[in-house]
């Protein structure tokens, strides 16, 4: 059997064989390249971090969370567009009639349409989270009553992973708001109980010094961005009072930085022999 004779009996299959090699290749080619471009992003957003001629680390620290965001939604979005496209030339190859399959499912799609409003809801609902940067991976979000990190944005579904390791899987049109608390900064708000006969000045004095000493120190200067703001009485009543005071913090540091505030507070007062009441006898309004 000559070439000729064997492209002709054979040139249906070869083709197909063909579309699906060049299928795969792009698709492997296109991941490959998606993930070179988004660490290229990344490295040169810290590179110009490094040479101080972007002071905010707020912005690296969301520009790196977005970037992974889109590529993980058009990573998603090209493998379809991959595989459909596969599938039309293939079907072509067949000697089926592409045009007509393509009228009969745009017939079959609107009928079917009427019955996954919930998934073309979804999918929308995800573009516009995405681009809308409502949230990314790696954002601490409030959904409904899902609370935890994002773990993947896809076009249907979030995945959210809680503080006790459980992940959630929130279907994108169901969110009708979202609270998140890792875009720009964040507050760690601290309320300090004492009795009532302890000195109000000395307290705050002595809260503010530490808060102060603790954002010089090396460890958490980057992560406290801003003074503390003491807020003061937030609370009084015969038996106790509670001073506030908020400090402003990159996005998911506050939850650190709240703790570490109290211990030294604690060990503070501790050297003043003031007591902090117990947490059970607190009754305060937000």
């Amino acid at each position: 059997m000559t070439f000729t004779e064997f492209m002709s009996e054979w040139s249906t299959l070869v083709s197909i064989v063909i579309i699906l090699t060049a299928a795969v290749v792009l698709r492997v080619l296109l991941k490959v390249a998606s993930k070179r471009i988004v660490r290229t992003i990344i490295s040169g957003v810290q590179r110009v971090k490094k040479n101080d001629r972007l002071d905010d680390l707020m912005v690296e620290q969301r520009l790196t969370q977005r970037t992974r965001t889109i590529a993980t939604v058009l990573d998603n979005f090209t493998t379809w567009a991959i595989a459909i496209t596969a599938l039309v030339m293939i079907l072509s190859e067949l000697g089926i009639n592409v045009g007509a399959l393509i009228a009969v499912s745009t017939v079959l799609g609107a009928a079917i349409g009427f019955g996954a409003q919930s998934l073309v809801k979804d999918i929308l609902s995800g573009i516009f989270i995405v681009f809308e940067d409502q949230y990314g991976v790696g954002d601490w979000v409030e959904i409904g009553d899902v609370s935890g990190e994002v773990e993947r944005v896809g076009l249907r579904v979030t995945e959210v992973r809680d503080i006790h390791g459980t992940l959630w899987f929130v279907r994108n049109g169901e969110i009708i708001q979202v609270g998140n608390a890792s875009q720009e900064w964040a507050a760690a708000l601290l309320d300090f109980p004492f009795a009532y006969d302890n000195d109000v000045d000395q307290v705050q004095g002595i809260i503010q010094t530490t808060a102060d000493e603790m954002r010089k120190s090396k460890q958490w200067s980057s992560d406290m961005i801003a003074d503390a703001d003491m807020w003061g009485m937030q609370h009084v009543s015969g038996e106790q009072f509670v001073i506030r005071v908020s400090i402003r913090t990159l996005p998911n540091r506050q939850w650190a930085v709240s703790r570490e505030l109290r211990k030294r507070c604690k060990q503070a007062f501790d050297k003043q022999n003031i007591g902090l009441l117990r947490a059970s006898k607190i009754n305060l309004a937000k």
